[in-house]
């Protein structure tokens, strides 16, 4: 039944999707049916001004030189005017053979200009002045006879469109009349069905229910119905029989209940005793005679012999732990004195071998007629086992599973038990400890998760030796170790362990025949703060450990408040990171890189900024790495790709034929997927750009990161005609080897080898060794961040070929760029 109804709403609101659909069109072609009559219209107007205006310029000219003649000066205006309205005319219709007229027009409106100017500024004879006259005259009449044509077809053309117009408005109320009501009359039908289909069923449901509520239990509802309602009606019919069967065993049983209760009450307190104590070892103990019965499974589950164990309740207390057996005694005078129902108590007994076993024992009290026990019977059940299944849950929960180091909750609460401690004693000085270990990720990568595992283990059993007893050394997920130093007498006990951690922790660590070296980044908070949950002090020093990290590996932090109001900062920043993407705060400036050999402008390189609101301008240095890390880097280098490309596009047509400039863009690693091939595709499309415009500058590291498929996605990227650029060469310790298998138009020289070439023998070596390496592989190769004119000297006299830098641009705004663009354009146009 749900099936049909989801299929009957599917197919009435494809009716209506059907409809809107029909209609937008017919509404969609009817208007712009409509403004082309309106654009023929405005055509019409001014092709009349026009002829107006030729006849009166025609009227002034054969008038001149009379008495009646209107002068120089307005057959001038009047010519302005009429060039004024041809152009007009011109650029308010876009039809193909009206644009012919036009364009025909105003050059007709040109030459009827130069006739005129000839005319009016000769100095000739009269002859002269006539012929002239005549001729301009000639013109304005071929004017005319062209405005008159015109006139035709657009007479001819709006009574064409408007026939289509009126058409199209009537389909579509014919069509919109029949949607509807096609639309209804389904919607009925579907309504009138739904209801039949459901209505009958609960009908009969109901009468049944009734029958079946009166005691009628051999009434069965019809099965006829479909789907889901035949369903319910077999299983109604399935629980009336059952129901009848039930029925049915109940009153036999009810009858033998009957008969065995006359032989239950003779027995009832055999039945009692028996059914409470047949569970493992069974006990009674006569309280009159203060005796006790043992069962021989009770004495063997402590490995005693029937004969070993006498009657006196005494032995059985006295093998009774004796931390429990003040325990077992109150249950057992709490249920005589009635205030508990019965008698349930764990304890540790003495087995025979001398160990302890746990038992459960439990039992209840035989009370005469005045309410008073005269017996205690029950049974025994060795829970030894369920116990050390608990402890051993019990230390799984707060324990490690790989290390057996505590875990981060009995952590956390063993630094809230020193918190406590902190709090009622004056002067206990603690302090907390968070380890990271250094490249973790790289020896679990590369050396399976097995000699990772192993590393950890290693590695916390090694911590344990740098520390007291009283201290901890817990493990809180992943590679992160913590450390609980209790009562120290100052921050200088702590930076103690800290160091001697960092010194010997790089130690080799054999693993499976294989030496490992790691190290750890080490952040301290100290309970002088004034910590009042453990939370606040594992985040803290976590954040110092952060702090260490960053400041280069293998060092320790002392956490302080400003490193809590640093990461406040980098939040609110991360915040507003998010909001800028969605509402695109960002801005592209645009460094000119050069062409020394013929010292030209020959392209941009693409650089991004955010224009936050309140702080301005942010570099890229300080938003890009939190981008990569937020999963924020792939929108915003797809905006940076898109207005590379409008800019492009701009420049483009602001210059000379064959001397547009290139842009380059930088790609991020989280950029430089298959999908990038597809969307550049479709930008090149959009802003119908020659993909030899456009360059991509992707790192080494990027590259060299997994290289058999980068090369395949450069070949892609190559086959689609982009320039290709490999940025910050020599910073990426790649193999060599590999870089003539990637088709690379040019090697970018990082800014930190041209940085003092010119006094730097290491680095002019290097940019040298670059070069060659470009010029041997037939690469083009660009300097980048060329600060002074001694390094730009430098760069030319090792034959660099492009340079980009402050020494002749700054990264400049858009508007900055095109203007750069405009004054080199004749330069580019001549190289070119």
């Amino acid at each position: 039944m749900k099936i049909r109804i989801i299929l009957s709403l599917s197919l009435l609101f494809a009716i209506y999707l059907f409809g809107i659909f029909v209609s937008l069109d017919n509404v969609s072609r009817t208007t712009t049916g409509l403004n082309h009559l309106l654009n023929l219209h405005k055509v019409e107007e001014l092709r009349s001004s026009l002829v107006q205006r030729v006849m009166r310029v025609n009227f002034d000219l054969y008038t001149y030189h009379t008495p009646y003649a209107a002068g120089l000066d307005r057959i001038v205006a009047n010519v302005e005017s009429l060039d004024h309205l041809a152009r007009t005319c011109n650029s308010c219709h876009h039809a193909p053979e009206t644009e012919a007229d036009l364009d025909h027009i105003v050059f007709l409106v040109d030459d009827f200009k130069r006739a005129l100017s000839f005319y009016i500024t000769t100095s000739a004879d009269q002859e002269r002045v006539e012929r002239l006259k005549a001729e301009a005259s000639e013109i304005g009449e071929i004017l005319l006879l062209q405005a008159e044509v015109m006139a035709q077809e657009a007479s001819r053309g709006v009574a064409r469109i408007s026939a289509a117009a009126f058409a199209d408005i009537e389909r579509s109320k014919n069509l919109l009349y029949a949607l509807v009501f096609s639309s209804g009359l389904v919607g009925l039908l579907i309504a009138v069905h739904l209801v039949r289909s459901i209505t009958r069923p609960i009908r009969e449901l109901v009468a049944a229910t009734r029958r079946i509520a009166d005691g009628d239990l051999d009434y069965r509802m019809q099965e006829n119905f479909r789907e889901e309602f035949g369903e319910l009606a077999r299983r109604f019919n399935a629980m009336s029989a059952s129901l009848k069967t039930s029925y049915t065993k109940l009153e036999a049983e009810i009858a033998e209940r009957r008969q065995a209760e006359l032989a239950l009450r003779e027995s009832e307190e055999r039945y009692v005793l028996a059914a409470r104590g047949a569970n493992d070892g069974l006990w009674d103990w006569d309280l009159h005679n203060n005796s006790i019965y043992l069962s021989p499974r009770w004495k063997a589950m402590l490995g005693y012999q029937p004969e070993e164990i006498g009657e006196d309740p005494q032995e059985w207390f006295d093998l009774v732990h004796p931390e429990d057996r003040q325990g077992l005694e109150a249950k057992i005078g709490f249920h005589l004195e009635n205030i508990l129902p019965h008698i349930e108590n764990e304890q540790r007994l003495r087995h025979r071998d001398g160990g302890w076993r746990w038992m459960l024992t439990r039992g209840v009290a035989v009370r005469d007629e005045q309410g008073r026990p005269y017996r205690l019977a029950g049974s025994q059940t060795d829970i030894t086992e369920r116990k050390r299944t608990e402890e051993q849950l019990v230390h799984d929960a707060f324990h490690d599973a790989l290390t057996g180091l505590p875990n981060r909750a009995l952590f956390a609460n063993r630094v809230e038990h020193a918190i406590q401690t902190a709090q009622r004693r004056k002067g206990f000085l603690f302090a907390v400890l968070f380890l990271d270990l250094d490249r973790f990720k790289f020896i679990n990568d590369s050396l399976g998760h097995f000699m990772g595992d192993q590393l950890l283990i290693a590695v916390g059993k090694r911590l344990g030796g740098y520390i007291r007893p009283s201290d901890t050394v817990a493990r809180l997920g992943g590679d992160e170790f913590a450390v609980l130093l209790e009562d120290i007498h100052d921050a200088d006990e702590a930076v103690a362990v800290a160091r001697r951690i960092q010194k010997d922790l790089p130690e080799p660590i054999e693993i499976g025949g294989q030496e490992v070296f790691t190290s750890a980044s080490i952040g301290i908070a100290l309970s002088s703060r004034g910590y009042t949950r453990p939370d606040q002090m594992l985040r803290d020093a976590d954040l110092a450990m952060y702090h260490a990290k960053a400041r280069g590996k293998a060092r320790f932090e002392i956490f302080d408040a400003s490193m809590h109001d640093h990461t406040l900062e980098q939040l609110q920043l991360e915040n507003d990171l998010r909001r800028a993407v969605e509402r695109q705060e960002f801005c592209l400036f645009y460094q000119p890189v050069i062409d020394l050999a013929r010292d030209r402008l020959v392209g941009f390189e693409a650089l991004i900024r955010w224009a936050h609101p309140t702080r301005g301008l942010i570099l890229p240095a300080s938003f890009i790495p939190m981008a990569e890390d937020t999963a924020l880097l792939p929108p915003i280098g797809r905006w940076v790709l898109r207005e590379a490309c409008r800019s492009l596009a701009k420049w483009r047509k602001i210059s000379a034929p064959g001397s547009a400039p290139t842009v380059s863009v930088n790609l991020a690693s989280c950029e430089f997927t298959p999908g990038l091939v597809e969307y550049i595709r479709e930008l090149l499309a959009e802003f119908q750009l020659p993909a030899a415009g456009l360059r991509l500058e992707i790192t080494e590291r990027t590259i060299m990161g997994n290289p058999e498929s980068a090369a395949a996605l450069l070949d892609e990227l190559k086959s689609l005609g982009l320039g290709l650029q490999i940025d910050d060469f020599g910073t990426g310790y790649s193999s060599l080897g590999y870089l003539p298998q990637f088709p690379i138009d040019t090697l970018k020289i990082d800014r930190s080898f041209v940085a003092g070439i010119d006094g730097n023998r290491e680095n002019y070596e290097i940019v040298r060794t670059i070069i060659a390496l470009a010029t041997n592989l037939k690469m083009s190769v660009v300097g980048e961040g060329v600060e002074t004119q001694a390094e730009l000297d430098t760069l030319r006299e090792l034959a660099c070929g492009q340079v980009q830098g402050n020494v002749f641009y700054p990264p400049l705004e858009a508007q900055a760029a095109e203007a750069l663009l405009f004054e080199h354009r004749d330069a580019l146009a001549r190289s070119s």
